[in-house]
Formats: C-alpha cells, sequence, structure tokens
C-alpha cells in the first residue's frame, strides 16, 4: 500500500505543476478561475474546499477583467510604496550611520569606522536591490 502511495504522488504533483504552468498562461478572470480549481483539486479538507468553491462560485458569478486589472494596478501601487518606504528607512539609517562614523573617525576609533563603513555598504546594497525589483 505505501509503495502504490508512493508511486502515485509524483503524478499528482506534476499533475498540480502542470495546471499550476497552464493558469500562467491565462489572463483576467479565466486565470483567477484557472487558480480556484487548481487549488481546489489540491485540497481535501471540508472546510477548504468549501471557501475555494465559494471564492469560485463567487468569482464566476462577478468577475471582468476590469476588476482584475484595477486589482492588479492597486497592488503594484502598494508594493511600490512599500519599496519606496523600505528605501526612504535605508536611507535614514546611511544618515545616521554616516554620522556615527564621523564620530568615531574624530575620536580615532577606527574599528568603530569600519563597523559603520559596512553597515553604510549593506544598506547602499539594499537600496539597491530594492529599486531593481
Amino acid at each position: 500500500m505505501k509503495k502504490r502511495l508512493l508511486l502515485v504522488i509524483p503524478f499528482v504533483l506534476a499533475a498540480q505543476t502542470a495546471s499550476a504552468q497552464n493558469c500562467a498562461l491565462l489572463s483576467g478572470c479565466a486565470k483567477k478561475v484557472c487558480e480556484l480549481e487548481s487549488k481546489l483539486s489540491a485540497v481535501s479538507e471540508p472546510h477548504a474546499v468549501a471557501r475555494i468553491q465559494a471564492a469560485l462560485t463567487e468569482t464566476k458569478a462577478n468577475c471582468t477583467d476590469e476588476k482584475v486589472a484595477t486589482e492588479h494596478t492597486a497592488h503594484d501601487t502598494e508594493h511600490q510604496m512599500k519599496v519606496d518606504k523600505k528605501i526612504a528607512e535605508a536611507k535614514e539609517d546611511i544618515a545616521e550611520a554616516e554620522m556615527k562614523k564621523q564620530k568615531a573617525k574624530a575620536e580615532g576609533k577606527a574599528e568603530k569606522v569600519m563597523k559603520y563603513q559596512h553597515k553604510i555598504e549593506e544598506k547602499q546594497l539594499k537600496i539597491k536591490h530594492l529599486q531593481s525589483e
């Protein structure tokens, strides 16, 4: 029995992966419906099935490609705002570390100068990474 189950699992996972890839080729409401149907076939817990079926029914009844595009735009805007906030925080951290570095330099504390320089470089890398997203 265990051997049969172990043989079936890869096929189930492959089918789920294939259906997820097929959904990626779609857009708008068709993509949402496809993703919900994929989730529905992947779960067995009764409450989860009921929630996904309700979402699927709701999506089929009320989804429009314009709504999906609006949601996508809102999500992108929210994401960009979060990125901008993280960049601003990193710049504040750089300014603070720069001040501490200058103070350490004036006091002749080479180790502290290096510590703050590393912190500055780390934050600069974080900013570059955030900007490239």
